[in-house]
């Protein structure tokens, strides 16, 4: 398991996302809210590597400081895995997303064993809905999802994920006051 700095979303724009996981779990659909962990809650995946530690999060608490970032959907992706399928809503890389991303690399530069999907020039910012899907039950969440418009949404704080200790540790940015809607612990 790999350790990831992730971003959050606003109050507003998590419970969007929820609905999206609520409308999954009512056609008993593989969905992230069957993800039993404290960690679970809608996010972009900014990094991740085999390990980033503590030595890195006063950097990342500087690079994400900031005002909340405007994000735009931009309906369904599917990425395929060995025998089945991950379903997410994919976010616009606009400029203010990139430079986010482009200054936590900054930060990680060098980082050991990053996740090739994560580094610039590769990363596809999504939001995760559902994996494991056979070809089937994707088929049938899309038919679900498919009249879900696309989404303005809001961000909230930056959080490190660390895998090894199992816990979360909030860094800050989002310019606003945040308050999970899913769940998530924050700091621990």
């Amino acid at each position: 398991m790999a350790d990831s700095v992730e971003l959050l979303l606003d109050p507003a724009s998590d419970l969007f996302l929820l609905e999206d996981w609520a409308a999954l779990e009512a056609g008993d659909l593989p969905n992230q809210s069957r993800h039993p962990s404290s960690s679970n809650s809608p996010h972009i995946t900014l990094a991740a590597a085999a390990r980033i530690d503590g030595r890195y999060d006063d950097d990342l608490a500087a690079v994400a400081e900031g005002d909340a970032l405007g994000l735009t959907t931009a309906g369904l992706l599917v990425f395929p895995t060995r025998r089945k399928y991950v379903l997410a809503r994919h976010v616009v890389a606009d400029d203010a997303l990139a430079a986010l991303h482009r200054r936590v690399w900054s930060v990680l530069d060098g980082v050991a064993d990053a996740v090739p999907t994560t580094v610039p020039g590769a990363w596809t910012p999504h939001i995760t809905l559902a994996h494991g899907l056979t070809a089937e039950q994707l088929a049938a969440a899309l038919g679900i999802l498919r009249n879900r418009p696309p989404a303005r949404l809001s961000t909230g704080p930056v959080r490190r994920w660390d895998a090894q200790e199992k816990r979360l540790l909030l860094l800050g940015g989002g310019g606003v006051e945040w308050r999970p809607a899913s769940g998530d612990l924050g700091a621990q």
